[in-house]
């Protein structure tokens, strides 16, 4: 019952991550000024990140009770990373992209560089919740 439960938090995470991938972004950007984009970016990453981190600690609350310490481990380590994304990356992120747009070309280089950690670290986190969902489907499905 809790591998189910586990499972379904994880696959609730991937889907939002999914939905943010390919519908908010592109939308935000198709639609919104650079001014009114930005705003709601540093808004909704935030809030995105922070969600990602508590349904990540949930699921390995419920790893733990079940003593899955692979399950665990990636679990950890997609919190972290949530949260690091959350809490150092974005607001670098915002106070370089605000310094490139004053005109500051080293900042420039700076954000790009932790944008592209900030994606990666999305990125990393999909595989591995995609990762464990389908370890957990063959390992109590079969």
């Amino acid at each position: 019952m809790i591998i189910y439960t586990l499972n379904f938090l994880l696959t609730i995470l991937i889907g939002s991550m999914i939905f943010f991938m390919a519908i908010v972004s592109p939308s935000v950007f198709a639609t919104l000024s650079t001014n009114a984009s930005s705003k709601f970016l540093r808004i909704i990453f935030p809030r995105m990140f922070l969600f990602g981190f508590i349904i990540a600690v949930l699921s390995l609350i419920l790893s733990y009770i079940s003593d899955n310490i692979l399950n665990s481990i990636l679990l950890i380590v997609v919190a972290i990373s949530f949260i690091i994304n959350r809490n150092y990356l974005t607001p670098k992120i915002n106070d370089f992209r605000d310094k490139e747009l004053e005109g500051d070309k080293k900042a420039s280089s700076s954000f790009k560089y932790m944008h592209l950690l900030s994606v990666l670290l999305f990125i990393l986190n999909f595989i591995i919740l995609v990762s464990i969902v389908i370890i957990n489907y063959f390992s109590y499905n079969l």
